[in-house]
């Protein structure tokens, strides 16, 4: 098994720490994603270039019921992200877990 996907984890919003270290996860691939709540979720990882380029991606998903907790798999290489890993979640007490590397 690889050793260099890390997990990342956030209560409500703001940045995303890593669950061994405690620093703020940037400039990755989000190779999965697993949340709990109702609602819509935001997860940012964009800067802008000397030249005023924006780099990184974005994902947004919905979660449905009281029950919703789920995963999303982002396949081959991962989603690209640059800058501060940051989520937008629905309630404070929603849950984000983000497996990257």
């Amino acid at each position: 098994m690889a050793t260099n996907i890390r997990q990342g984890f956030v209560i409500g919003s703001g940045a995303v720490l890593d669950i061994a270290t405690s620093t703020t996860v940037a400039d990755t691939r989000i190779k999965g994603v697993t949340y709990s709540g109702i609602g819509t979720f935001l997860i940012t990882g964009t800067s802008t270039d000397p030249y005023g380029n924006l780099k990184g991606s974005n994902l947004k998903f919905v979660g449905t019921t009281a029950v919703d907790a789920s995963d999303i798999y982002v396949p081959d290489f991962g989603m690209k992200v640059n800058g501060v890993v940051k989520v937008s979640a629905p309630t404070s007490i929603a849950t984000v877990g983000i497996f990257y590397g």
